[in-house]
């Protein structure tokens, strides 16, 4: 029987991960010999995890009016655009890609720092002339100036200073609108290859050329593989009624919760990231990126879906994909490899390739510390030990706000799993 790409991945991985942290913990051993026999205790089981781990969760959430600043900045910068290169208004539109459109944008850990907001500039390439692409990227860029914007590899940095936020704004046209010649020059390895219709041209200033990039596909890829449930239907209508009763303040709709597990992993999971890089765990120049952990995750979690997996409880689904990520790394003729599931021939993790394997190294390092601290935690049964865990882990500041958010431990850097052909 054929499988998906995504289901081999997790097959291996399932092979070459440790026990899962929940199953092996001595906690466990009343699941296991039968002295829990019904959903409500085995829920209760779970709850006090499931409460600290989303309450980091949502102190991580950006909030909802930070995001509307961000979102009146596209209008600005589009208008912006129009007046200063005589574009019809019509001609440019901004959308969010990245974590804003996905719902994992996280706050930095850092106080005062400000969040990153990606979006991108579409142009209707039939109203415009975007023939060159250097001269259509640099173009952009003069109108831009009087917002301070800044060159980076595909996109243009605006600060927005006295703002939370700054724009990394990407410019664009539709793929599907691109001249058969400006196609034709396309690096050919570069296809869209899901989502299809969202694909577009975007202009790599190191080549000086068009290539082909799907922001809007990879967020309804997290967007489509979240909403495939993996946590037993049972599960999620019990854990549903239990809020409903909790003597807590309702949760806003825009808020995720930890039962859309895909999403409350890929935001614990980036911010645990910052944490071991401000732990001095790992350095900052070499951390796992977002789009990394996001397709690690997503791919993880559309594995375990084609494989038709289920879990008992959010928990443990964030513990699996905690053990099985670091095994999703492929390793081919020598080179490291995290594809881009839209884009043909793209290679998230192309840096690594170029370092003397210290990305790897960090990325395995950070995988591991992560599984460490989760084991921690799943360890504890005591609500207030587990609470405080967590907020040590994620570095979330204590109740009664005399905290600072820094973690009080250091456990040691785990030595990194050594590289090996083929899967790694």
């Amino acid at each position: 029987m054929s499988t998906t790409k995504s289901a081999d991945l997790v097959n291996y991985a399932e092979l070459a991960r440790p026990t899962r942290l929940t199953k092996s913990l001595e906690s466990f051993t009343a699941l296991r010999e039968g002295f829990i026999t019904n959903d409500r205790d085995r829920r209760l089981k779970y709850s006090h995890w499931a409460q600290a781990l989303n309450e980091a969760n949502l102190h991580i959430t950006v909030r909802e009016e930070e995001i509307g600043a961000a979102a009146n900045a596209y209008q600005e910068v589009a208008e912006h655009l129009a007046a200063n290169l005589s574009w019809p208004p019509e001609a440019v539109s901004i959308l969010t890609q990245g974590s804003v459109s996905t719902k994992t944008l996280i706050r930095s850990p850092n106080g005062g720092e400000k969040f990153d907001i990606d979006a991108v500039c579409q142009v209707d390439i039939s109203r415009i002339e975007a023939t060159n692409p250097m001269g259509f990227f640099e173009s952009i860029g003069r109108a831009l100036e009087d917002l301070k914007a800044q060159a980076k590899r595909r996109c243009w940095n605006i600060p927005f200073t006295g703002r939370p936020f700054y724009l990394e704004f990407t410019p664009s046209v539709p793929l599907d609108s691109v001249p058969t010649q400006i196609l034709n020059s396309m690096a050919p390895r570069y296809r869209a290859s899901r989502y299809e219709r969202t694909a577009l041209a975007v202009v790599d200033t190191p080549t000086s050329s068009w290539k082909t990039s799907n922001p809007a596909g990879m967020s309804k890829w997290v967007d489509d593989t979240a909403q495939r449930s993996l946590i037993l239907v049972a599960t999620l209508e019990a854990y549903a009624a239990d809020r409903a009763k909790a003597s807590v303040a309702p949760v806003p709709d825009q808020t995720v919760v930890i039962t859309d597990t895909l999403r409350v992993a890929i935001r614990l999971f980036k911010r645990h990231r910052d944490i071991c890089v401000r732990r001095g765990i790992i350095e900052a120049a070499s951390k796992p990126i977002s789009i990394i952990i996001v397709t690690l995750l997503t791919t993880c979690y559309e594995g375990l879906a084609d494989l038709n997996r289920s879990f008992e409880h959010p928990v443990e689904l964030l513990d699996e994909l905690a053990a099985l990520m670091p095994h999703l790394i492929l390793k081919l003729d020598g080179k490291y490899r995290v594809d881009n599931p839209t884009v043909e021939g793209e290679n998230f993790a192309e840096k690594w390739n170029d370092d003397d394997g210290e990305r790897y190294r960090s990325f395995m390092i950070w995988c591991e510390t992560l599984s460490a601290d989760l084991k921690t935690i799943l360890a504890l049964t005591d609500p207030q030990e587990i609470s405080k865990r967590v907020r040590e882990v994620f570095g979330i500041p204590a109740p009664s706000g005399g905290g600072n958010g820094l973690p009080t431990i250091q456990p040691p850097a785990p030595r990194a799993t050594p590289a090996s052909s083929g899967l790694a």
